[in-house]
């Protein structure tokens, strides 16, 4: 910054060399950057002069105290009308010699001993221009820098370091909370309370923490209610298989038209249990290692009919209507088996839910590349609260009103295998309940 400094005020001296104020604007620019400078012709001689002291002294007073003045030499006599106030000092010739080396009309080095920075020009009147700096002075400042830098390093460390302390034990307290909250949130107290208001990302964090509470109570209670439930369940085939098969053992054996009517309870409840069983052993295979896929093009016309015609006979059983508008020659890609577990699904939880209207629509249509399936019940739909947990395993809805074995699984595994086959699927619950995927 020194050199380029110099450099910058050789340069408006240059500039004024031929104006009038060429010797106020030497005088000016020496005081204001601690400048030596020469102005002298080709030869050497001193034609005018100045340094950073030159203005604190006039020309009458540097006559009258010749002897206590800084630019006084006793070596020559000075020429006080020129402003020849000093000596050439010893890095003049070394300039002349650059000049020359160089052939430009200007240059600028530091001399050998690194005491000075020199910049030289040859003026358009062809006389000579010597401007010297000091680098002393640069050095110093360096000095001082250095030291300043050295205690604004160590109080900014300090400093930084009280900060971080202060800030992270203001975040440590509402950490402390959250993570209190967590144990007891395991320890199953499902309501702690979460600190708010510190920091937009902690309270992020404490509402994903209440939110994973409540889906946690949640899925608790449904569990609980499904162990119940299903206990219940449980028990009534297996209480009345057992009755039958003492009923057939001690009084109905000799008897075959009765003793046929208690097998064939005894066979109904067999198969009830096992169906339950095997509904939550297969989810349970879902959830651990997926569902096993064997894709190919399957009818699916003809595999929603099939699944439509298992439940003829209990619809004819109970009084239930199934309404089914197939369109023929529908194929797909997917695992056939899987596909009509879906569907089975689905006309199963109509059937649950249908209510007093015992009416059930199924329909198959194809439109823009791909297939929609719906099933349709007429029942009082699905309350607001109940929405939001239907492909929930273990959850049934409060206002089922068939009494048979649920187990709150059906849409867990149909939510399941349609992810599977990235099928879109999804619920409207607007006039009536439609349960739908598109393949």
């Amino acid at each position: 910054m020194a050199i380029r400094g110099a450099e910058r005020a050789a340069k408006k001296m240059a500039e004024h060399s031929s104006s009038a104020d060429f010797h106020d604007v030497i005088d000016e620019t020496a005081a204001e950057n601690s400048l030596l400078v020469f102005v002298t012709d080709a030869e050497g001689n001193i034609l005018y002069s100045a340094d950073e002291y030159k203005r604190l002294y006039g020309e009458t007073e540097q006559e009258e105290h010749q002897n206590g003045n800084p630019y006084f030499s006793s070596d020559e006599i000075l020429n006080w009308e020129k402003g020849a106030l000093r000596n050439l000092p010893y890095s003049y010739e070394a300039l002349i010699a650059k000049l020359k080396e160089t052939g430009t009309n200007s240059v600028g080095f530091v001399t050998e001993d690194s005491t000075a920075y020199v910049t030289g020009n040859i003026l358009d009147s062809g006389n000579i221009l010597y401007i010297s700096m000091p680098l002393g002075t640069v050095g110093g400042t360096v000095r001082i820098l250095r030291i300043q830098l050295v205690w604004v390093s160590a109080l900014s460390l300090i400093l930084g370091f009280v900060l971080a302390w202060g800030i992270s034990k203001r975040f440590e307290r509402p950490i402390e909370k959250i993570a209190d909250s967590a144990r007891k949130i395991a320890g199953g107290n499902f309501h702690p309370e979460l600190p708010k208001g510190f920091c937009t990302e902690l309270d992020e964090l404490s509402d994903t923490l209440r939110d994973t509470a409540l889906r946690l109570e949640k899925a608790q209670n449904a569990q609980r209610e499904f162990l119940a439930s299903v206990s219940h369940d449980l028990r009534t085939p297996l209480t009345m298989i057992r009755g039958y098969a003492e009923m057939v053992k001690e009084i109905s054996w000799s008897d075959a038209e009765r003793r046929e009517k208690d097998l064939d309870i005894i066979a109904r409840e067999a198969d009830r249990l096992t169906a339950l069983v095997n509904e939550i052993l297969d989810f349970s295979a879902m959830q651990s290692n997926g569902a096993p896929q064997e894709y190919g093009v399957i009818d699916l016309s003809r595999a929603s009919r099939e699944v439509i015609g298992q439940f003829l006979p209990f619809c004819e059983q109970n009084g239930f209507v199934i309404e089914a508008d197939i369109m023929d020659g529908i194929t797909v890609s997917a695992d056939e088996a899987q596909i009509k577990r879906v569907i089975y699904n689905f006309i199963d939880n109509a059937v649950n839910h249908t209510g007093e209207s015992k009416k059930i629509k199924v329909s198959l249509t194809a439109a823009d590349g791909s297939v929609r399936f719906t099933v349709t019940d007429y029942g009082k739909g699905i309350a607001d609260e109940d929405l939001p947990y239907i492909w929930d395993r273990y959850y049934t809805a409060r206002n089922r009103k068939n009494k048979t074995v649920v187990s709150g699984l059906g849409l867990s595994i149909a939510k399941e295998i349609l992810t599977a086959h990235r099928a879109k699927f999804g619920v409207d619950n607007k006039n009536n309940c439609t349960f739908w995927f598109e393949l």
